[in-house]
């Protein structure tokens, strides 16, 4: 077994690993980074494209007047005063300070509007990486920094164990090849980013789950959490899931933006749940964590009930919605499209998702309510008082604007898109206190331990709320706030 000797050991080199990596390196404490993957990064790095944050330089330039009073009640509130308030407090607090030190990281942002079309009146808090792909290759120069000053970088090695005896002594890691490694250290910081790579644990607690389509990060697997539990943390909270929009599969989905049958998931269609009801003003499609959580609610999985009217109409013109992923992947200071089409690949797209099972055709709604295994009488009702709301630009039951009510299902053949609870992965874990440090179930602290961004319970009561980025601006903060405890208590 091979032997190492450090000072701390950080666990995972996404957003909140890599911010703890840098505060140690930029405060010259020893460390060795643990990463499970072949590259360093998680979602952070390879989904997100901005953080959350108040009272940043760039803020106060632009006298943006919503500031820590405002954050601090409205998330508050928002989770109806299920919050760990410190932990909170000091997240929001560091969080303007933050957007200086991702520059120092070479992670740099600029305040922008709102990626999402439900958000563009909200506050400037939004702080977009100013070129995604440059961030990427930054973030990849971050290892040689650090072990040109004497640290280590470990991939493909994963944190398997501590040894604790009334303090950590040790922790315990292993190669991708099974080779164990023991870790002499005084501190660890658990930032291996949740449970949803491990299936076991997402089935325990949403009962959903084999619907839901998985776009995080899977090598996050719970272990960090499990640890923290088995030294007596508190793990007692309401299950988070980080659900984040919805789509049919992981090759028809936002992150690779190559088929027709997606963009046509990204627009307020017809949805119909699996008893063949409306269940959501569609319109919700433009806030993706609210999209998310209805999918959620209704059992992990939907359909959007298309004919062959709409998908020709697609294929000839523009039409004028607007998709909900087009401003996300524009770089800072682009102009995003506000309306779809022509999609001239759209008929292939659809034909192609057929056989794969994406998308199921059918050439009358009785064919389609059969290999749906929808009631019949469910679905003609829907789709018929639907079809009058269109007719009336007039949706009186779920109140969608007149504006997207554009088209009836009327025309066979008729189509219906499978969509998943798209998830970016897991916000609970353990519960902390304000310098993200486990505690039991008697509030005190586990010394020695720190668990951060997504292990971490304490800002959400029970799903993502709507405040873009603050899951990446916590990991970040949370990083830094733990490495900063960390070198306060090994002084």
């Amino acid at each position: 077994m091979d032997s190492f000797s450090t000072k701390v050991v950080v666990v995972g080199s996404g957003s909140s690993g890599i911010s703890a990596c840098f505060e140690l390196y930029q405060r010259k404490v020893p460390f060795i980074l643990l990463e499970k993957g072949d590259k360093v990064g998680g979602a952070g790095k390879f989904g997100a494209h901005g953080v959350f944050a108040i009272n940043s330089q760039e803020q106060n330039k632009r006298h943006v007047k919503y500031g820590y009073r405002d954050a601090f009640n409205g998330l508050t509130n928002y989770n109806h005063y299920f919050v760990n308030g410190e932990l909170l407090s000091r997240f929001l607090q560091k969080s303007g300070a933050n957007i200086d030190r991702l520059s120092e990281m070479g992670l740099p942002v600029t305040v922008e509007q709102s990626e999402q079309k439900a958000h563009l009146d909200d506050p400037l808090v939004y702080h977009k990486f100013n070129n995604f792909n440059e961030k990427m290759a930054n973030w990849d120069k971050l290892p040689a920094l650090f072990t040109a000053a004497g640290n280590k970088v470990l991939l493909e090695t994963a944190a398997v164990d501590v040894e604790y005896d009334n303090g950590l002594t040790a922790v315990i890691a292993q190669t991708k090849e099974g080779q164990k490694i023991t870790i002499k250290t005084e501190k660890v910081i658990f930032a291996d980013g949740g449970y949803c790579g491990n299936q076991m644990m997402l089935e325990q607690k949403y009962s959903d789950a084999a619907e839901f389509l998985n776009l995080g990060e899977r090598k996050s697997d719970g272990r960090g959490i499990r640890i923290a539990q088995a030294l007596g943390a508190d793990t007692r909270h309401n299950p988070v899931l980080f659900a984040h929009g919805c789509a049919p599969s992981r090759t028809i989905n936002p992150m690779r933006r190559e088929s027709s049958v997606e963009a046509l998931t990204n627009l307020p269609l017809l949805w119909l749940d699996q008893t063949a009801n409306r269940f959501v003003n569609e319109d919700v499609v433009y806030d993706f964590a609210m999209w998310g959580n209805a999918a959620h609610n209704v059992n992990g999985k939907y359909y959007v009930i298309v004919d062959q009217a709409t998908i020709d109409t697609f294929k000839k013109t523009t039409v004028g919605l607007e998709d909900t992923f087009e401003r996300q992947f524009c770089d800072v200071g682009q102009t995003p499209k506000t309306t779809v089409g022509p999609l001239p690949n759209i008929q292939q797209d659809f034909d192609n998702a057929v056989k794969t099972g994406e998308v199921v055709k059918a050439g009358t709604l009785e064919e389609l309510a059969q290999k749906l295994g929808l009631p019949q009488q469910a679905l003609d009702k829907s789709i018929a008082k639907y079809n009058d709301a269109v007719e009336q630009k007039q949706d009186k039951t779920f109140l969608k604007p007149a504006a997207e009510l554009l088209f009836t299902v009327t025309q066979g053949p008729f189509y219906a898109i499978c969509e998943h609870c798209a998830i970016l992965g897991t916000l609970d874990g353990v519960n902390v206190d304000r310098n993200c440090q486990p505690v039991r179930e008697d509030g005190s602290p586990i010394r020695d331990i720190y668990v951060v961004g997504n292990n971490a319970n304490g800002l959400y009561s029970d799903g993502y709320p709507s405040y873009e980025g603050i899951a990446n601006g916590f990991a970040f903060v949370s990083g830094w706030i733990a490495a900063q405890e960390a070198i306060k208590s090994l002084n």
